[in-house]
Formats: structure tokens, sequence, C-alpha cells
């Protein structure tokens, strides 16, 4: 068959790829900002209950990694330096 009309004409998706890839990287983004943050509010939920300074610590951590991901969150009003 001469006639290449019959096969379907393979056109560059660019565009529509390069936006799939622009919104998953913003739900990836969005997903481990609240992963993040539930981690913190969990290990920080363990320290009110505890006092124990290892939990203490632990949420000081989470809440370091939270932090790194979200510029709305400060560690620094949860626990202030002295």
């Amino acid at each position: 068959m001469k006639d290449k009309k019959i096969l379907p004409q393979s056109k560059e998706p660019k565009g529509e790829f390069e936006a799939f890839l622009k919104d998953f990287q913003e739900y990836e983004s969005k997903f481990l900002i609240e992963r993040a943050q539930n981690e913190f509010l969990d290990a920080y939920s363990r320290w009110l209950k505890s006092r124990l300074l290892a939990d203490k610590l632990k949420a000081i951590r989470k809440g370091m990694k939270f932090e790194a991901l979200s510029n709305e969150f400060s560690l620094q009003q949860i626990f202030p330096l002295k």
C-alpha cells in the first residue's frame, strides 16, 4: 500500500505531554506537603500527650521536613527558640 493516508498520521503531542508533566509535578508537590503535614501533626500530637523529649525531637524533625516543603508553615511559631 503506497497510500500513506490509510495509516494514522503521527503527531507530536509535545504540548500535551508537557502539560501532563506539569500537572503531575503539582500533584506530587501537594501530596508530599500533605504527607509531611500529617506526619508532623501526628508527632506533635504524640508529644503533647507524652511530653517526652524523644517525642518532642521527633516532632521538630518532622516539622523541619514540613517547613522545607511548605512556605506557609513556620516551626518557629510552634517551638520558639528561647
